[in-house]
């Protein structure tokens, strides 16, 4: 099947009122083959329990294991139940989110990792806040990760930026619940770099969060690692703020103010003294400044580059196949 860019919410909004599912479950898949029949019996499991009409979609997101096999035999097997995408590559966790997102039809959306260590189990938690205070995305956080230390301080240092960003956004995670109304808000503004959580905090700040459990990874490892969440932090905070543009001015203004200073106290001890002022420091503040104006330039050229992609039409993701 033709490889083919993503096209809005594709024909879930056309779907009329009465025949969508009360709740679509979106799972991002990357190599889950060891989990996703689990993941998918207890979704099954709780959400029958709940009396609740739903539907899950699984989104490969460049598996490279037989995570896609599983999906098939899910879909032959679950009675109209399961959906699947498969991604042309590996575009990351928040653009084979976005897929999963605009193909859902239920009036609530849920996000959900293949790797069961946020359970199944905790999704009532995040359905009955969400109903009993009308919130319009209800987030479950873990107040005690089982990651290991480096990955626990990136993600800590990851999220204080991203409130940065969005400050009604306290915390976030990838299991979190939202009003389908929420979600046909922004479709239009998708880009190559959609960020789902400040992009949510956009467009509402109705936003809560409960706390669930987290329980160990028992295969593989995360695919978020230190640089990749740093890397991710960057873009936020390119796309999403002017942050590193005020820090340009406040750097411009210290130089400035350094370099006055410096060149007052040299210009005394040329008046007060015959002590020559010597070539050193005349380095020192031209190494100074220039530090500052390529500090400027970088950051400068990172959102000129952000800029003419996103004006290229560039898709966050393209579909491959689906079931």
């Amino acid at each position: 099947m033709a490889v083919k860019p993503h096209t809005v919410l594709s024909l879930a909004t056309q779907m009329p009122q009465e025949s969508r599912p009360d709740v679509s479950v979106v799972v991002p898949v990357l190599n889950g083959e060891s989990t996703l029949q689990d993941l998918f019996a207890r979704i099954s499991t709780v959400l029958s329990g709940m009396h609740l009409d739903f539907e899950i979609i699984f989104v490969d997101d460049g598996s490279t294991d037989g995570s896609w096999k599983i999906i098939h035999e899910l879909k032959a097997s679950s009675s109209g139940r399961v959906r699947g995408l498969k991604l042309a590559r590996n575009y990351g966790q928040q653009a084979a989110t976005v897929c999963g997102l605009q193909q859902a039809r239920g009036h609530w959306v849920l996000t959900l990792d293949d790797d069961l260590q946020t359970p199944p189990e905790e999704i009532p938690k995040l359905w009955n806040y969400a109903h009993d205070e009308s919130s319009d995305v209800v987030y479950g956080i873990c107040p005690d990760q089982k990651h290991d230390l480096l990955h626990r301080i990136g993600s800590s240092m990851f999220r204080v930026l991203v409130r940065k960003v969005a400050p009604s956004l306290q915390s976030a995670s990838s299991f979190r619940l939202i009003r389908r109304e929420i979600l046909e808000s922004f479709h239009h503004n998708l880009g190559a770099w959609l960020f789902l959580d400040p992009a949510l905090a956009w467009f509402t700040s109705d936003m809560a969060t409960v706390e669930v459990r987290h329980e160990k990874r028992l295969n593989g490892r995360s695919g978020y690692s230190l640089a990749k969440l740093a890397h991710m932090a960057i873009t936020i905070l390119v796309i999403y703020s002017t942050l590193p543009l005020q820090f340009m001015i406040w750097f411009g203004l210290l130089s400035a103010v350094v370099s006055f200073c410096i060149g007052i106290y040299y210009l005394i001890i040329k008046l007060t003294s015959n002590v020559p002022p010597g070539f050193s420091a005349l380095i020192v503040m031209m190494t100074f400044a220039f530090g500052v104006i390529l500090l400027s330039l970088g950051v400068l050229g990172i959102y000129i580059s952000k800029i003419y992609n996103m004006n290229t039409g560039q898709p966050s993701f393209a579909v491959r196949s689906e079931i």
